[in-house]
């Protein structure tokens, strides 16, 4: 084998065995205001699985270094503020029985942190941090009965570290960003999303049904 190309070899095995060595953690960590809406009117209980509260994703993107990324308490953070601004009165329910502990509630959702995928410019070729997440609120009657699997999806995106910034704060500031963004889309869309419409309807207009 030519000299040239075993040392091409050599220099690529070295800087494998540094990047795989290099693993980096995030733990991300933001406050979260309550949203300014006119909250819903249903009193709703929360149901908290302990996956979301604890949720770490670990990766080993090809070319780079181990991730960790561990999004528990802002996914709390994130869901107590989203849900003490959206409804009329909010109560979290400690049970983990379908229907358990939900007495004086209309209606119960449990959200649940299904995927979490993120792109580093070494894999994207961009000067990009990029965080999608895929969220299932599970939307229940007050006896447990599924009315709904309603998914929603969020993006966050943060330029690479400049004047200092690390990978680790841009890979947090990437996230922040998906979890608002997740926020947002939970407040524009429950009215609509399946199943809730009709729950919701005869809550929203007794004085519609009384004028007629």
């Amino acid at each position: 084998m030519p000299v040239y190309n075993l040392n091409k070899i050599l220099q690529l095995i070295v800087s494998l065995a540094l990047i795989t060595g290099c693993a980096r953690s995030v733990t991300v960590l933001s406050d979260f205001p309550e949203p300014v809406v006119e909250p819903l009117p249903l009193a709703v209980g929360i149901r908290y699985p302990a996956e979301l509260a604890e949720y770490v994703h670990v990766k080993d993107p090809m070319m780079d270094a181990e991730w960790t990324i561990r999004l528990g308490e802002a996914n709390m953070k994130m869901f107590r503020a989203l849900f003490a601004g959206m409804f009329d009165e909010m109560v979290e329910l400690e049970g983990t029985t379908a229907g358990e502990g939900a007495a004086g509630v209309d209606i119960i959702i449990e959200p649940k942190l299904e995927e979490l995928e993120f792109t580093v410019p070494r894999q994207s070729g961009n000067d990009q941090y990029t965080v999608w997440l895929l969220y299932n609120l599970r939307i229940l009657s007050p006896e447990g009965s599924l009315i709904s699997d309603w998914r929603v999806t969020a993006y966050g995106q943060q330029d690479e570290g400049s004047m200092g910034t690390s990978a680790e704060e841009s890979m947090k500031a990437a996230a922040i960003t998906a979890l608002r963004d997740a926020a947002a889309s939970i407040i524009l869309g429950f009215p609509s999303a399946p199943g809730v419409e009709t729950h919701l309807l005869p809550k929203q207009t007794p004085e519609t049904d009384q004028a007629g």
